[in-house]
């Protein structure tokens, strides 16, 4: 598939180092073709251009019927069609599509799934032919875009045209992507290359798990290490089934069963046993629980020490950020915002609400999307089809389908036009936003156009890409010359050396590497003082 295959070419070029200076950025183009035809002849045209058919065009019951194969090679030439002269049944073969006509039965099936039939079909003259109105849906099943208004009859002439658009992939050279740049600096090592472990995992809060066997539970050895590589406690083979960090150095343990059996800490020491149906992370001091109770599965939160804060009340509990955590409540079933008491702050009237995020939360209603505050406040009104969590200070905004996005700031201001073409899924994080568009080609293979968006405008495919990479503003590259991984910042610019063979996300300061069989820990050296 050449378009997939140059859009994964685009990524590895990033990837290598070779970026070039500017980048070829997806379009989506639809390209119309006119298609006519001239009742009682054998005269068919793509774009006043003659096909070739050896059969006509006539009229039947009201609608204007049409050889199957001249529409099909015109529309496609490289169109594969079987027929069934016994059974009266067609097959055809459109790129990726698959079309299936039962005439007998009067059936037309596309892409496994049968469609309405306008008229019937009928074989004449040895040809199958297709009241024109089915072409409509046909071709709108294959990838091609048609509405009503794309069939014309002009019964003076008794001559039809259709106006079809195919959908195309192209790529202009326009905008500038980030080169990768620089030799970096030297690594400055954690925790040292060591090959005592399997595999080292980054748990967050500079914890680490080093871990032996990864394959058997039963044959498993534990470490939880500290940033430095330092045992804080260790557990033996058949001691520990699985164990999972909750934050905030609380570690649970389970059983055999996948059951949750008791909280502990760094050093393993015993904190609380875990007598709820499961307990979930800790964030700001609490992590929420969730139980049985009368029938019904109840959400509260509980402390370091396992004591319940807020009671069983909740039909589902999220993480606490900023003081604040969403839940849903047991009988409107919609969501609000409590406090660490477990009062509301915000009343359970919300259809979603997310988490906080620079004391603004994202919210909807029947209206649409908006923002409340800390205290729980509309401050900006739910309008929106789509919106995104804020980011220093701004926003993206979809105000309708099909409409423009925009940058609004804290107060709701429009602050900048983002994009005017629509997309079919919106993504952003603190770096850039993503639209994505759903596209079916005439070939019937489906494929995703994306354009990438700064706080200043569109940005280059490759520096999207990047840019949603990012972690703690460094991102690994794999550079051409080395075949070692490094890391750069958002700029393209080489901040850690490539000398690695395995580079991982960084998190709370620290990443884990593999240099051939060993495994080391490396500060993000942008983090240091």
């Amino acid at each position: 598939m050449k378009k997939g295959f140059c859009i994964l070419l685009s990524s590895a070029l990033l990837l290598t180092g070779t970026v070039p200076t500017w980048a070829k950025e997806e379009r989506l183009l639809q390209e119309p073709h006119v298609y006519r035809g001239i009742v009682g002849t054998t005269n068919f045209y793509r774009d006043d251009v003659l096909q070739s058919s050896d059969v006509e065009i006539y009229l039947k019951d009201g609608y204007v019927m049409l050889p199957v194969r001249t529409f099909f090679t015109s529309i496609y030439p490289d169109a594969q069609i079987y027929w069934n002269s016994v059974d009266q049944q067609a097959g055809v073969l459109l790129g990726e599509s698959s079309i299936f006509l039962y005439v007998k039965e009067n059936k037309i099936v596309v892409n496994r799934e049968e469609q309405p039939v306008v008229g019937k079909m009928e074989v004449k003259n040895g040809r199958l032919f297709i009241p024109l109105r089915n072409w409509l849906t046909i071709l709108n099943e294959c990838g091609y875009q048609l509405t009503d208004a794309d069939l014309q009859w002009n019964s003076a002439k008794q001559e039809v045209t259709v106006t079809v658009r195919e959908n195309q992939i192209i790529y202009e050279e326009n905008l500038k992507t980030p080169v990768i740049s620089g030799e970096g600096q030297a690594p400055v090592y954690a925790m040292v290359l060591t090959d005592t472990y399997d595999e080292i995992v980054n748990l967050g809060d500079g914890y680490f798990f080093g871990i032996n066997d990864m394959k058997d539970h039963f044959k498993r050895t534990y470490d939880i290490l500290d940033s430095s590589g330092k045992v804080k406690s260790h557990y033996a083979p058949g001691e520990i089934f699985e164990m999972r960090y909750l934050g905030e150095g609380m570690f649970c343990v389970y059983t055999e069963k996948w059951e949750q059996e008791y909280v502990m800490d760094e050093n393993g020491q015993k904190q609380f046993d875990v007598v709820y149906d499961s307990i979930n992370d800790f964030q700001e001091g609490l992590a929420c629980v969730r139980d049985e109770k009368d029938g019904q599965t109840v959400e509260g939160y509980v402390d370091a020490n396992g004591t319940l804060q807020i009671p069983l009340q909740f039909a589902s509990g999220g993480y606490f950020s900023e003081e604040r955590a969403v839940v849903r409540d047991l009988e409107t079933r919609k969501y609000g915002v409590i406090d660490k008491k477990g009062n509301y702050v915000a009343e359970p009237k919300y259809k979603s609400c997310k988490s906080f995020q620079d004391g603004m939360a994202l919210v909807q209603t029947e209206q649409g999307y908006g923002y409340i505050n800390l205290q729980g406040e509309e401050v900006i009104a739910p309008q929106y089809v789509w919106a995104s969590d804020f980011y220093d200070g701004t926003a993206y905004v979809l105000e309708e389908q099909n409409g423009p996005v925009w940058l609004i700031n804290t107060k709701g201001d429009k602050v900048r036009k983002m994009a005017d073409q629509p997309g079919d899924s919106y993504k952003s994080n603190a770096y850039c936003l993503r639209i994505s568009q759903d596209v079916m080609l005439p070939s019937g293979i489906g494929e995703n156009v994306d354009r990438y968006y700064d706080k200043t405008g569109e940005i280059s495919m490759e520096q999207g890409k990047l840019l949603f990479s990012l972690s703690e503003g460094l991102c690994s590259v794999l550079d051409e010359k080395t075949q070692k991984y490094g890391y750069v910042d958002k700029t393209g610019k080489m901040v850690i050396s490539p000398v690695f063979d395995e580079a991982e996300r960084f998190q709370d300061g620290y990443a884990v590497v593999k240099v051939q069989d060993q495994y080391g820990i490396v500060k993000n050296p942008l983090l240091q003082k």
